[in-house]
């Protein structure tokens, strides 16, 4: 993509102008690879400077170019997966980005889904924790019909509370790892 497109999609936006000169100081390759991305599925200001941040981050740690960050085959699937609307797609690159940029964060996140996996709750029940794990506090979901399936699943999550990995889940979002 040339530096005019770039020029172009920005003011179509209606980018500041701080975000444009950042982009443009990058790399040519790299700029248009992001330019890419960016108009294929037209990514806001804030997810693009998301997207920069980390993008830039990553490069500097890695030694690798935000070219072939942007080109990798995880992200080029998602780009142009069928199945995906825009959004999804967008949502979907910005994870795997951010799972690249943070990746100690995601190896927690993917430790602590396992732990509720191994809960085997009632399906009626869901554990979730925010994202990013924000705020280090679980959040366990369910709702009932009456009060007999109330006290059902009432009584399963307290089992469920017995469970070995309970506490490992709850050692994670605290930040000690379980390893």
């Amino acid at each position: 993509m040339s530096e005019q497109e770039i020029r172009d999609y920005s003011t179509a936006k209606g980018f500041h102008s701080q975000t444009l000169e950042r982009w443009l100081n990058w790399q040519a390759d790299d700029a248009g690879a992001l330019a890419g991305l960016a108009f294929a599925l037209k990514v806001s200001e804030n997810h693009l400077r998301d997207l920069m941040g980390w993008l830039e981050e990553i490069s500097l740690r890695d030694r690798q170019s935000i070219h072939a960050i942007l080109t990798s085959k995880a992200i080029g699937d998602s780009a142009t997966d069928p199945r995906l609307g825009r959004v999804d797609r967008l949502k979907r690159i910005k994870e795997q980005i951010r799972r690249l940029r943070f990746p100690r964060l995601a190896e927690t996140e993917d430790a602590i889904r396992a732990k509720i996996q191994e809960l085997k709750l009632h399906p009626a029940i869901r554990v979730t924790v925010p994202p990013g794990l924000e705020g280090g506090q679980l959040r366990v979901e369910f709702s009932a019909a009456n009060h007999a399936e109330l006290k059902q699943l009432a009584t399963k999550l307290i089992e469920a509370t017995d469970k070995a990995s309970m506490p490992e889940i709850f050692d994670l979002l605290a930040g000690h790892s379980n390893k």
